[in-house]
């Protein structure tokens, strides 16, 4: 890996991959792709992708089939046997593997143009969140598809989609379990899992976020504080150790609701598994249930106490 600033001693023809201000996984020169000072770890020829310094059929990784990445055209790349695809590019975010496609659940990282010398990358499931800026003008689609897969191969974007999938297929052959995530803008940090007796967030290492229900009992899985926890007694949730009653909530005939004090504004109903206010239309506050979920989790999230 480039480890040192290299802004000053760029020459004009290079590209420069960035993960930060300093740190460089990657310089495309000339027809090579460097992984390091002297390490050629890809080839570039027409738009075809080999690994190492030789352009032969047994070192092929990509055959690109695409006009304009960062435009609006949609681009496939397929892997060595010109059939499987790995890649569809649409508008500059990637995509892994073949249509039919859910961009939400296989997004791997998005390019956006800032000039033609510039182009800042953000995480797929991330979407404000910068990973890098490629720094070089890329005149060849193959070039953009070499400088993306480096930053999918360095973050294991590739290997987080495969692990959502297959979160997926584990909650759809499983009759306990589901994900509860917002409806129209849809990131993995605010989506959460529910395996049948813990409730925690699906992207990253949340612990702090983690909660478990027995049936009775809600509260933090790595904590023994007792003030955070919330009791059901199969309608009425309420925190265990507040007796305030502006904090006692009902789940009544669909809908969530103050159980003391009604007030239409803090209700929420909850039909065809989404979840949203019962009186105001913003799309930011709806959520998607799937699967068989506990009402005092759902609630728990709603309510915004799951996310501390």
């Amino acid at each position: 890996m480039f480890m040192n600033t290299l802004h000053t001693m760029q020459a004009q023809s290079d590209i420069y991959l960035f993960i930060d201000s300093t740190t460089i996984i990657g310089k495309i020169s000339d027809k090579h792709l460097y992984t390091g000072p002297a390490d050629i770890g890809y080839t570039i020829s027409g738009n075809m992708i080999y690994t190492g310094d030789t352009a032969t059929k047994t070192t092929s990784v990509f055959a690109i089939d695409a006009k304009d990445i960062l435009g609006n055209k949609t681009g496939v790349v397929f892997q060595p046997d010109g059939k499987t695809v790995q890649y569809i590019i649409m508008k500059g975010s990637f995509f892994l593997g073949d249509y039919p496609i859910k961009k939400e659940d296989d997004i791997l990282l998005t390019l956006v143009p800032e000039n033609d010398s510039l182009v800042r990358v953000f995480h797929g499931y991330f979407p404000d969140s910068l990973i890098g800026t490629i720094e070089g003008a890329m005149l060849q689609q193959a070039q953009i598809v070499a400088a993306a897969h480096m930053y999918i191969k360095h973050y294991q974007l590739d290997e987080g989609v495969r692990a959502h999938w297959q979160q997926l297929i584990d909650i759809s052959s499983n009759s306990v379990g589901g994900l509860i995530h917002p409806t129209y803008d849809r990131g993995p940090y605010y989506e959460w899992v529910w395996d049948g007796k813990t409730l925690k967030p699906y992207w990253g290492f949340r612990p702090e976020d983690e909660w478990v229900f027995d049936g009775k009992y809600l509260k933090p899985a790595w904590s023994a504080d007792v003030q955070s926890e919330w009791v059901w007694d199969g309608t009425i949730l309420k925190p265990f150790w507040d007796q305030g009653v502006e904090h006692q909530w009902i789940w009544q005939d669909g809908r969530l609701k103050p159980f003391w004090n009604p007030n239409p504004d803090l209700e929420w109903v909850l039909e065809d598994g989404t979840a949203r206010p019962m009186w105001r239309f913003n799309t930011a506050e709806e959520w998607t249930i799937e699967g068989d979920i506990p009402l005092p989790v759902i609630a728990l999230v709603l309510l915004g106490v799951a996310d501390r």
